[in-house]
């Protein structure tokens, strides 16, 4: 029975480095035949010895191996120097006894910021740039700038909020928000990689699709045809990054935080014409009826605009004015009127006048 690791796991680093080669070397030998014979490693080179006299007596150096480390350049080591250095434990690149390969200080490194600055690619992936993942809360909110939008795609209408990003490499948008909304998803041809701001990976670093082609509508006039790649950013559902800024160039005022006009580009293309409407029907209502309902016919002299130009005679139950003998009437106030309340009033008297309603008083 061919036991490939054992029951009880290793309990510190080294331990486990050494299973781990253990075990792959196992691995190794059984997808070969048993019967195969095994290569046999020629014998390695020897340092002679070494004699030096100090005050007389003679120290002997011990036989070290000579191991000549990788030349920077090189393809790579032969298969019988792969397997010295694993049984060993020595690095893989310089053949060193106190490290290993990914903490050889003569292996070249290169950081992920120059990886996307030299715009690096390893198979279909591609690193796109730095996506600002802002994922605050909502106390934070006051910290950034949320643009109203709108957006409409095969007969579907969607009001949200889109999270104006300067350091974002692209536009985006969450995975589950599209997939609530049922938007329309198409796969890329090249999967793309994002980086956060500080170059480390996302949680589902791979861009593998995007929307369809969707109207976005901000304001009253700007409208555009946008495509959003897909990501996982649950706090900002729809993200509108540099490039979008850059195609746009709108003025922002930060204070605000809303958009106070458009570049000059987006007059001619994504801003609507305003239609002047030379002439404008309003419709009026229609004049009061002058006809007496049925229930007051009885009463439609009262309603009767001829009897109200004439003063009603005098009959014996008016109301008496009685003075008091001896006595003045107070004084009235005088309240003072606007030009358009006096014009009013001049005209009320001038009409009343001339109805004999009223007279000119002789006090």
């Amino acid at each position: 029975m061919f036991e490939l690791a054992p029951l009880k796991l290793p309990e510190s680093l080294d331990q486990l480095i050494d299973f781990c080669i253990a075990m792959d070397d196992q691995i190794r030998e059984r997808r070969h035949p048993r019967d195969r014979p095994r290569r046999v490693l020629p014998p390695l080179p020897s340092l002679p010895r070494h004699t030096s006299t100090s005050g007389g007596s003679e120290n002997v150096k011990t036989d070290l191996p000579v191991v000549e480390p990788m030349q920077i350049g090189k393809t790579g080591i032969s298969e019988a120097e792969r397997a010295h250095r694993r049984e060993k434990g020595l690095c893989f690149y310089c053949a060193g006894a106190d490290h290993f390969r990914l903490q050889c200080p003569q292996r070249p490194r290169v950081s992920r910021a120059e990886h996307s600055k030299l715009g690096f690619r390893t198979g279909n992936t591609q690193v796109i740039g730095s996506l600002h993942a802002s994922f605050v809360d909502n106390e934070k909110k006051k910290s950034r700038i949320l643009l109203p939008i709108s957006l409409t795609w095969e007969g579907v209408h969607l009001k949200t909020e889109a999270f104006l990003d300067s350091g974002a490499s692209g536009n985006f948008m969450d995975k589950n928000f599209a997939a609530k909304n049922l938007l329309p998803l198409v796969l890329k041809e090249r999967p793309l990689m994002v980086e956060a701001i500080d170059g480390k990976p996302l949680s589902c670093p791979h861009i593998t699709h995007d929307t369809v082609d969707v109207c976005m509508k901000t304001g009253v006039l700007h409208q555009e045809t946008i495509r959003f790649q897909i990501i996982e950013s649950p706090s900002c559902p729809v993200v509108l990054g540099f490039p979008w800024l850059t195609e746009h160039n709108p003025v922002i005022d930060w204070v605000q935080r809303d958009i106070k006009c458009w570049g000059p580009n987006c007059q001619s293309r994504c801003l609507g014409r305003v239609n002047v409407i030379g002439s404008l029907n309003i419709a009026t209502a229609p004049p009061l009826s002058t006809e007496v309902p049925e229930c007051y016919l009885a009463l439609k002299e009262v309603f009767s605009k001829a009897r109200t130009e004439v003063l009603p005679p005098h009959r014996p139950y008016d109301c008496a004015i009685d003075l008091l003998p001896g006595t003045m009437p107070p004084r009235g106030h005088v309240y003072p009127l606007s030009q358009r309340e006096n014009d009013i009033m001049e005209e009320y008297i001038r009409e009343n006048l001339e109805r004999g309603f009223i007279r000119r008083s002789s006090s």
